[in-house]
């Protein structure tokens, strides 16, 4: 049985890759007993993995989840025909780490009945596949919440772009026609000065905004480069 799993990923604002790792731990469940466990570790909030563990179950298998104290999940009576015909209860324990949250998922026939190492070990090796489903789920969720989050800021910092030229047009065109109306001279420069300054600072505003796209594309591209990894994550 492979007992250990690790793919390099890139997170965006991280200057190293980081390590996904799913293995298999000894965990209490909510009897305090010790169980075995398919763990994966998370670089999200317990809050965020939590959310995601229940959208994952209601999603993909129509499954009611209730919460056991602060930090259990668990889904009773469900079916996963990939592991047995017969139903379990599926419990999932949430564990705050420094880098992260530890995600153990725990499979039981019964009160008493558990896959793990020494009883149904065949079910239990097929049981990390269900945390690697969970594991790719959860990552392509939250890079489509931000590269949607990202491409809405590039949208907004090119209409502000585009608003930033036809106010400096808008500005050119006055200024052009402060020149040929004549008038008083002093007052003429010194609404065209103003009109320049503010000219500068548009030009200074989508010079910015122009830098943020770019930072913004290269996140957006290093998450997709990520999204490639995880959905090759079997």
């Amino acid at each position: 049985m492979k007992l250990l799993i690790t793919l390099l990923l890139l997170f965006s604002g991280v200057a190293e890759a980081q390590r996904l790792i799913v293995e298999q731990r000894t965990v209490k469940n909510e009897e305090g007993n010790d169980q075995n466990s398919w763990t994966a570790r998370l670089d999200q909030d317990m809050s965020t993995c939590m959310d995601s563990y229940e959208n994952f179950m209601k999603e993909k298998f129509r499954a009611k989840v209730d919460k056991r104290g602060k930090n259990m999940l668990v889904a009773e009576k469900i079916q996963l025909p990939e592991l047995t015909n017969l139903r379990l209860d599926q419990r999932t324990l949430f564990t705050t780490e420094a880098s992260g949250t530890a995600v153990s998922f725990m499979f039981s026939l019964g009160y008493d009945v558990h896959f793990g190492l020494d009883s149904y070990p065949d079910k239990f090796e097929k049981a990390e596949d269900f945390v690697k489903a969970f594991v790719r789920y959860h990552y392509e969720s939250a890079y489509a919440k931000r590269m949607k989050e990202i491409e809405e800021k590039i949208k907004s910092k090119q209409d502000d772009i585009e608003s930033n030229g036809k106010r400096t047009d808008r500005n050119n065109k006055s200024i052009a026609d402060n020149n040929k109306g004549g008038g008083d001279a002093d007052k003429t420069k010194a609404k065209n000065d103003k009109m320049l300054r503010e000219n500068e600072g548009y030009s200074d505003d989508s010079a910015t905004k122009r830098r943020e796209i770019s930072d913004l594309e290269d996140e957006l591209s290093n998450l997709s480069e990520s999204l490639k990894k995880v959905k090759e994550f079997k």
